[in-house]
């Protein structure tokens, strides 16, 4: 999938394979990702902050800004159903 300086405001991608998708620049604002697997993803330039629901979601080898991890470190909980990992350790995110 690739989404380049996509508008993706308020869109729900519950479960979805984003695996190795292309959101540079996009707008997530309001996007739900709950159960989401990102893995490698490309998410530079996207606008993360206004993410709704990122529960369950799979983060790993998504490289991105330290602000973007730090924020999605806030919000990260539960665990990504198929791998069995929990979202924050996809992520990274300090203990």
């Amino acid at each position: 999938m690739r989404s380049f300086d996509a508008d993706l405001a308020g869109s729900d991608f519950t479960g979805a394979n984003m695996a190795q998708c292309n959101l540079e620049m996009a707008d997530l604002t309001g996007t739900t990702l709950q159960g989401a697997d990102l893995t490698n993803a490309y998410v530079t330039g996207a606008v993360l902050k206004g993410l709704t629901n990122i529960k369950g979601s799979d983060w790993t080898d998504v490289d991105m800004r330290k602000d973007q991890r730090s924020y999605l470190c806030s919000i990260a909980e539960g665990v990504h159903e198929p791998s069995g990992v929990p979202t924050k350790e996809t992520l990274m995110c300090p203990e």
